[in-house]
């Protein structure tokens, strides 16, 4: 088998399982959208601000509206580190639009296999929320990605994404939900555009809704 058929045979495999029904719990729809501004202070330095702006309850109103500050360090050609600053202006249980806070750091490992690119990052958050019982949540993210560049312009991406939540003790650990994502990127010079599919499944709160994702992001180096 050659290497673009095992990789159309993994991308095809991604989707159907993100696309497959999630069972009986209650299901919804969403769309996400991003504004992202990269500016690279050095070879190793770079600045990132992303606006996030999402639409909840099957796209009928805004969700939440998150702009985030973040900064980047390549100690190598596969290693980066960082961190950032999100401010999460979003739904609580109730359905009112609350302030909440998120700091973190990240560490990302790249791995190129010709046109195959590998990519896992992890990261370490810390969120802050007035409202809520359980003022501080910890939480840690691990994101497994594929992507093929052997396609000119286009490149197809797919991912899957843990998300384990610390609890108070700092010892107890659980898995939070899970994102499993397939789309496609384009890139034209400065500018790169991308779409996806993302199902989110809610594996602690049993009340949280499986969540269907289309997404749109639109990024700009300046």
């Amino acid at each position: 088998m050659s290497l673009r058929l095992r990789l159309v045979v993994v991308f095809s495999v991604i989707t159907l399982v993100a696309m497959a029904p999630a069972g009986p719990a209650v299901a919804e729809s969403q769309l996400w959208t991003e504004l992202a501004l990269k500016h690279d202070l050095s070879k190793r330095w770079s600045l990132m601000f992303e606006q996030h702006l999402r639409f909840d309850a099957d796209i009928s109103r805004v969700g939440s509206i998150m702009p985030e500050p973040s900064v980047s360090y390549r100690v190598q050609k596969w290693f980066r580190v960082g961190g950032g600053y999100r401010l999460e202006y979003e739904r609580n249980n109730d359905d009112e639009l609350v302030a909440r806070h998120r700091a973190y750091v990240f560490t990302r490992l790249r791995k190129d296999l010709g046109d195959v690119r590998l990519d896992h990052r992890l990261q370490l958050q810390e969120q802050w929320r007035p409202d809520a019982n359980r003022v501080n949540r910890h939480t840690v993210r691990n994101r497994g990605e594929i992507s093929y560049a052997g396609l000119g312009a286009i490149t197809p991406v797919a991912s899957v994404e843990t998300h384990h939540i610390l609890g108070e003790d700092g010892n107890t650990i659980h898995l939070g939900k899970m994102w499993i994502t397939a789309g496609v990127d384009w890139d034209h010079g400065r500018l790169g555009v991308g779409v996806f599919y993302r199902l989110v499944t809610a594996q602690y709160d049993p009340n949280d809704p499986t969540v269907h994702v289309l997404g749109l992001a639109v990024g700009y180096e300046i």
